[in-house]
C-alpha cells in the first residue's frame, strides 16, 4: 500500500497536476480543498499521514475567522500549528507564491517544514521532494507516535483518501 499525502490548497487546477503526478508513482492522496477538511481528516487519520503538501494563502473559513490571516494571506500558518498536534513529526513541504518575511520566518521554526515556490516546482520535482522527505523523516514508528487528543485507527486499517 501507498503512502499517505494529505494535500491542502484551494487551487483546485494546479493541484489535479500535483494530486495526478502522486498517484503515478504510487502516492495515495487525500485532496482537501479547506482547512475544516483537513483538520477532520486529520483528527481521524493523523498517525497513517506519511506527508503533507500546505498552501498558506488559503480562505480562512470557520476554523480560523477569528484569527488574524491577513485576509487569508497566512490562513496556513494556523493550520499548519493545528495540524501538528495530530501530526508533530511530518514532514511538510508548503507551496507557497509569499514573499512576506515574517510569514517565512515563521514557517522556518519547524524543522520539518521546506517551504517552496509554487510557479517553481513543477509536479515531478513535488513527487521528489515528497519522496526525499518521507524517505529522511525522522519521526517514530506509527505504533509509537504519539497523537494529542485522538482514538487512532489500527495501523492495519484501511484509510479512505478519496
Amino acid at each position: 500500500m501507498g503512502k499517505l499525502v494529505l494535500l491542502v490548497d484551494d487551487d483546485k487546477l494546479l493541484m489535479q497536476l500535483y494530486v495526478g503526478a502522486l498517484e503515478r508513482k504510487g502516492y495515495k492522496v487525500k485532496h482537501c480543498f479547506e482547512p475544516d477538511s483537513a483538520l477532520a481528516f486529520v483528527k481521524e487519520n493523523g498517525r497513517q499521514i506519511d506527508a503533507i503538501i500546505l498552501d498558506v494563502m488559503m480562505p480562512p473559513r470557520k476554523p480560523y475567522e477569528n484569527e488574524d490571516t491577513n485576509g487569508g494571506l497566512k490562513t496556513g500558518i494556523f493550520l499548519l500549528r493545528d495540524l501538528r498536534k495530530y501530526c508533530p513529526n511530518v514532514p511538510v513541504v508548503v507551496l507557497t507564491n509569499i514573499r512576506d518575511p515574517e510569514t517565512l520566518d515563521e514557517l522556518g521554526k519547524d524543522p520539518e517544514v521546506e517551504v517552496v515556490r509554487k510557479f517553481n516546482c513543477p509536479p515531478f520535482e513535488l513527487v521528489d521532494l515528497i519522496t526525499q522527505k518521507i524517505l529522511n523523516a525522522k519521526r517514530p514508528r506509527r505504533d509509537e507516535e504519539t497523537c494529542h487528543d485522538c482514538d487512532q485507527e489500527e495501523e492495519g486499517e484501511e484509510i479512505n483518501a478519496g
